[in-house]
């Protein structure tokens, strides 16, 4: 099925893209009303911006799955170089992106708390839920501008190379994503770990 950005992409390539830049200006959005101190009106943005996610990563696998890979056909310098690693860097991001919204949605709560009908952030956990929602947008700002990097050059400067029995466990950013996920999770459950030691002790 054609896509309808006039490039050499499918439809599902298309919805992919557009619908990560439409999750990327609803952090935007969120961001600025924390700026802007409207806290209840931030929280309801950055969850309706999370459900927003979680529908953009279930499409993508599915993207995966329905349409298959689509391969990078250029020079290989360029593939080895340029295409690799932004990639990669493209899926770390992401997947720091997406863990840290889901995280923020759970400090943001636990570290606040309502004031005159406005929602206001406490104490130290408050003040690094401000610092990680920074560094979150930031992720998404770095994944979505990777994003029109991988698709400009797989879709506008070169013809993108489809290879059938691609799957998605072929994918060099779905794996890089299963691996950051994976060492995020030993990583978190390490910590949890030797804090309960720590206060076992």
């Amino acid at each position: 099925m054609d896509g309808f950005l006039g490039t050499k992409a499918d439809f599902w390539w298309d919805v992919t893209l557009t619908s990560e830049t439409i999750v990327v200006i609803a952090f935007v959005i969120g961001y600025r009303l924390a700026k802007a101190k409207k806290g209840v009106q931030h929280q309801k943005a950055m969850l309706f911006a999370t459900v927003l996610v979680t529908g953009w990563l279930a499409m993508y696998f599915a993207q995966q799955y329905i349409a298959g890979i689509s391969g990078f056909d250029g020079p290989e310098g360029v593939k080895l170089f340029v295409y690799y690693p932004t990639i990669i860097f493209h899926s770390l991001v992401s997947t720091l992106a997406i863990v840290l919204s889901f995280t923020q949605i759970y400090g943001g709560y636990k570290h606040s708390q309502l004031e005159g009908g406005e929602r206001t952030l406490q104490g130290k956990g408050g003040r690094r839920h401000r610092r990680l929602g920074m560094v979150a947008l930031l992720c998404y700002l770095a994944s979505v501008i990777t994003a029109y990097m991988i698709y400009i050059m797989l879709f506008v400067i070169y013809a993108p190379l489809r290879v059938p029995e691609y799957g998605a466990m072929e994918s060099v950013g779905i794996l890089t994503a299963i691996i950051a996920t994976v060492a995020g999770v030993l990583a978190v459950g390490g910590a949890v770990i030797s804090k309960r030691a720590r206060v076992a002790a």
